[in-house]
């Protein structure tokens, strides 16, 4: 169970120097990228956005990196990979090393944007490339708008058009890969980057919107009464009621955020789990009466549903896999992998306040407002890749608990087989 924590010191100790490497290239190339971004921004709010994904991408390639980096490094893995059951590796023989890291950035595009949006991530990036945006504008333009033009995304012909653009293209050059020049792949993945990230800033622009209509229902003002009258008359009663809205919000906080960097990590090592498919097929009479009618539609038509069905359900299935996988390795492990990452998160603010102390006081003027974001910057690229190998190492032990598993399945059949 403790044996995460050890894994991850030798993961450390083993391959620190190339994992700040890739951390300080994919930092670097968000930070060009979303100056780039802005200059484009600061005249076209999509020419900016269209930009913006390149981003995300530079700071997903350098995670990909690291894991990848750590794979020869991780016990169970290797084992996995020595027994034949590494279906990445399999896969590459077929199409090479670049076909291998283009299967893994293409299925782990949507789980990454969805993660980097629910975790604020996405809301920092944007943040940075807004206020850099506005800097390059011409404020005393009489028909500047603030923001106006930065990041006024909104539901219409352009970004509609965009979306549909981007997501027939990666759709078409996946489907005649074999057929197009050596470098599509690069395009298909920017595609892919360009669709998420617009579907994802709608959705995120208009959700306030969503929430502001919904608080506003007569059914919810109802609910808020009735607490309201409630904890008025027993006080303990709200004590109680609050403290469970805070207990859900620090648990959110607390275990989903590690688990699903787990997750993210089964993501680009969860072609081992091939052999393990997670899913269900639904049955009843109204599923069957659909399946039915949709056998008689044009073959045409059934294919190409077919093949749209295949692309969406690719994209999730292994992180099924690795949510299955992280399910099974146990409650006691997982709160430990827990508990260590919560613990590297925190360190994060503790090494601020050492630094911070160490350093003594300055003026915040001259001082701390240009250096507080050098000394940030330097407690990032220590914890960082601590973060990415304490990640592999609790996967790594996922992996050794389904060893054992299949082990422990395989014993009685081989009894069985020798009476």
């Amino acid at each position: 169970m403790f044996s995460i924590i050890t894994q991850t010191l030798r993961l450390a100790a083993a391959r620190w120097p190339v994992l700040l490497a890739w951390y300080l290239a994919g930092w670097l190339g968000r930070y060009l990228v979303i100056e780039l971004a802005a200059t484009l921004g600061s005249t076209n709010a999509l020419l900016g956005l269209l930009l913006m994904p390149l981003a995300i991408l530079a700071r997903l390639a350098s995670f990909i990196g690291m894991f990848l980096v750590l794979r020869d490094s991780m016990p169970a893995f290797s084992e996995l990979k020595e027994s034949g059951l590494d279906d990445v590796d399999r896969t590459a023989q077929g199409g090479g090393r670049a076909t291998r890291i283009y299967d893994i950035f293409l299925v782990s595009i949507l789980p990454f944007f969805a993660f980097y949006a629910a975790w604020q991530f996405l809301g920092q990036d944007t943040l940075a490339y807004t206020v850099s945006a506005l800097e390059k504008m011409n404020v005393f333009d009489p028909d500047y708008t603030p923001g106006g033009a930065v990041i006024d995304l909104r539901l219409n012909w352009a970004s509609i058009t965009a979306i549909v653009l981007a997501f027939a293209g990666r759709y078409l050059i996946k489907r005649y890969r074999s057929k197009l020049p050596k470098w599509t792949p690069i395009v298909a993945v920017y595609l892919e980057a360009v669709w998420v990230y617009l579907s994802v800033l709608l959705v995120s622009n208009y959700i306030g919107d969503v929430n502001s209509w919904v608080s506003s229902r007569a059914a919810v003002e109802w609910v808020a009464s009735v607490r309201a009258d409630i904890t008025g008359v027993f006080a303990p009663v709200g004590w109680i009621w609050n403290g469970i809205e805070w207990a859900i919000a620090e648990t959110g906080a607390l275990v989903l955020l590690p688990l699903s960097w787990l997750a993210l990590a089964g993501i680009v090592y969860g072609r081992a789990l091939a052999a393990q498919p997670v899913g269900f097929r639904p049955r009843g009479r109204y599923v069957d009466s659909a399946r039915t009618r949709f056998a008689t539609l044009p073959t045409a038509v059934t294919r190409r549903f077919t093949d749209v069905g295949n692309d969406f359900a690719g994209r999730w299935r292994p992180l099924g896999n690795a949510l299955v996988l992280i399910w099974r390795a146990g409650v006691l492990p997982m709160g430990v992998f827990v508990l260590a990452y919560t613990l590297l998160e925190a360190a994060t603010s503790w090494g601020f306040l050492a630094g911070v102390q160490l350093i003594g006081a300055h003026d915040v003027n001259e001082w701390w407002r240009s250096f507080d974001r050098i000394l940030g910057f330097g407690i990032d690229a220590i914890i960082e890749p601590l973060r990415i190998c304490l990640i592999a190492a609790g996967y790594d032990f996922c992996l050794r608990k389904l060893e054992e598993r299949r082990d422990a399945a395989a014993v009685p059949g081989a009894a069985t087989a020798g009476s």
